[in-house]
């Protein structure tokens, strides 16, 4: 007779799962990280790899199907914020990690019981999308005055080695530092 109420209680969640599985919430939230490569499934989701969600439906979904959305939702805020719609007041905790991510901090705050460590990991997680950098690859801008004939020179060394001005400085800083080992 025990049995029978365990097994009774097991199809229960099971045909809850099943119902929050179909949830729009879960399923748009999933097509976007499957889509941008930082989940995978096994389930058959129309990727959509342009879409907006709101941050509320990416954490419900995360809370009540699949825990794993929550470990990656601060990188992927990090990194494809435009793909998110939220309000900055609801979501302040959220946004305290991904700013201690933007600076590549060491320690952070927890996220809904996830430690800061595991959550690091996903900001240098590479994506399908090439054209979105990890946090430790993205370019820092400066503005540096060279004078003319400096930056001549660096044009002339930039189109003989079919690259960039940008390119030519990197490649003589790297340079100038092996050669100090």
């Amino acid at each position: 007779m025990n049995n029978k109420k365990i097994m009774d209680k097991i199809r229960h969640a099971a045909k809850i799962d099943a119902k929050k599985r179909k949830d729009r919430r879960y399923l748009d939230t999933m097509s976007l990280l499957v889509s941008k490569g930082l989940l995978r499934t096994n389930m058959k989701i129309l990727p959509r790899p342009n879409s907006r969600i709101s941050l509320d439906d990416a954490v419900w979904a995360g809370i009540n199907v699949e825990p794993r959305i929550l470990e990656v939702l601060p990188a992927a805020v990090l990194r494809l914020g435009r793909h998110f719609v939220f309000l900055p007041e609801r979501h302040a905790g959220l946004l305290e990690v991904v700013a201690c991510l933007r600076l590549g901090a060491v320690t952070g705050p927890d996220f809904m019981g996830i430690s800061y460590k595991k959550l690091r990991i996903w900001a240098d997680f590479p994506l399908k999308d090439g054209r979105v950098k990890t946090v430790s690859e993205k370019k820092i801008m400066r503005a540096y005055r060279l004078r003319p004939e400096i930056f001549r020179k660096l044009e002339n060394m930039a189109k003989q080695r079919g690259c960039t001005e940008t390119e030519v400085i990197e490649n003589v800083i790297r340079f100038s530092f092996s050669a100090r080992l």
